[in-house]
């Protein structure tokens, strides 16, 4: 009974040290700061920023528009109406600008995983997480992905 305790002992020790050398292939990166620190990421958000103002022109003109009508006693159908043909004139200009935040976002997701992974494999990390799942161990990648990046 003895040997079968100590047998099982020492397959769990082993177990427990060949997981543990298994942490070392573990790496990690902070998201949000290599987003915040990728330089392209400033460029789409400029790109993206000068849409959303033609937007937000857009969306206020008609604003003013209803306040307008709303103040010259217009009937609420009337205004009912008129607020609907208002939407329907901004939503072509909303879905292109939900449209180029996906497609700049998805792109910017690409170049970060295709930095992450050639990083990965310089330092011969097998396996990378985001930071905010890590509780401990693990090596932290992120400087070097933000400098693959912006290479």
């Amino acid at each position: 009974m003895r040997k079968i305790l100590v047998a099982l002992l020492a397959i769990a020790f082993i177990a427990g040290v060949s997981q543990a050398a298994n942490f070392n292939s573990i790496g990690f990166i902070d998201v949000q700061k290599v987003f915040k620190d990728y330089k392209e990421t400033s460029k789409a958000q400029s790109e993206l920023g000068k849409k959303e103002e033609s937007f937000k022109k857009s969306f206020e003109e008609s604003q003013k528009k209803l306040e307008k009508a709303e103040k010259d006693g217009k009937k609420p159908e009337e205004l009912e109406k008129m607020k609907k043909e208002l939407e329907e004139k901004l939503a072509p200009e909303r879905e292109t600008l939900l449209r180029l935040n996906a497609e700049l976002t998805g792109k910017l997701q690409q170049e970060i995983l295709k930095a992450v992974q050639k990083v990965a494999k310089k330092v011969g990390i097998e396996m990378v997480l985001d930071k905010q799942v890590i509780i401990t161990g693990g090596m932290d990648l992120t400087e070097m992905v933000v400098t693959e990046l912006n290479k």
